[in-house]
């Protein structure tokens, strides 16, 4: 199962963590098949719970599941305990069409490097904006770098590598920072890892709520952009798979 989506309300769950209000119309249209998508789900997505994160049954149909908890995992497939690698992205609105003529950061790269995806990246416009490698001069007259606020940011400082950087976070004072895992590479990049969850059929492991994942292959971890990095508007993100 891969796809994208830049349904609102799905933006919006990324977000607050919140599924109230859902509706399979949400998930059955208006998404993108991304590399090697050949599952039933979201297209056959029948109902979807009205109490759970993005996590837990937001989305499912007749013997169908996308679900994840400390005593088993589904993606695309129903009954019993299942091998499960499942990964949520997101990324931000901020890109640039060329993001490869952006300017650079001074230091920032990446701490670690998978294997590139096998799929070429699809075609899509996003939104220009300023960048903000540099702020205004400290009082020792050396300028300040802005931090990235998110992977686009970065992609769009002209970092292409995925791996581990260093993020913003809107939460808090003092601009506290997150390291998050980018993907730079697949459908366009600037994809930051959301929800990471791997177990096979002899481990299970709980769940480490509050706490973004740094590696998509490894790893407990699942969050919300609000309680992770201080997000508050659906706006602020671009799409999600």
């Amino acid at each position: 199962m891969h796809f994208k989506t830049s349904n609102r309300y799905v933006r919006k769950l990324a977000v607050s963590g919140s599924s109230y209000g859902n509706s399979p119309s949400y998930w059955n249209t208006g998404w993108t098949g991304l590399s090697n998508h050949t599952a039933y789900l979201p297209a056959d997505t029948t109902s979807g719970a009205s109490y759970a994160d993005l996590y837990n049954n937001p989305f499912y149909g007749n013997n169908v599941q996308w679900v994840i908890s400390n005593s088993y995992a589904r993606c695309d497939d129903n009954g019993g305990v299942k091998k499960s690698s499942h990964q949520i992205w997101v990324r931000f609105d901020g890109l640039t069409a060329s993001p490869t003529t952006a300017p650079t950061s001074p230091t920032e790269s990446p701490t670690a490097a998978p294997t590139s995806p096998t799929a070429s990246p699809t075609t899509r416009t996003p939104t220009t904006r300023t960048p903000t490698t540099t702020a205004t001069a400290s009082p020792t007259g050396s300028p300040t770098v802005v931090p990235a606020a998110s992977c686009a940011e970065h992609l769009f400082r002209g970092h292409t590598s995925s791996g581990v950087y260093t993020v913003t976070s809107r939460s808090g004072s003092g601009l506290p920072r997150k390291r998050v895992y980018c993907d730079m590479e697949e459908d366009g990049g600037g994809w930051m890892l959301l929800y990471s969850y791997n177990r096979n059929l002899t481990t299970s492991r709980g769940l480490n709520s509050w706490t973004l994942p740094t590696s998509p292959t490894t790893g407990y971890s699942h969050s919300h952009l609000g309680s992770a990095l201080g997000y508050t508007n659906a706006n602020d993100v671009l799409d999600v798979r």
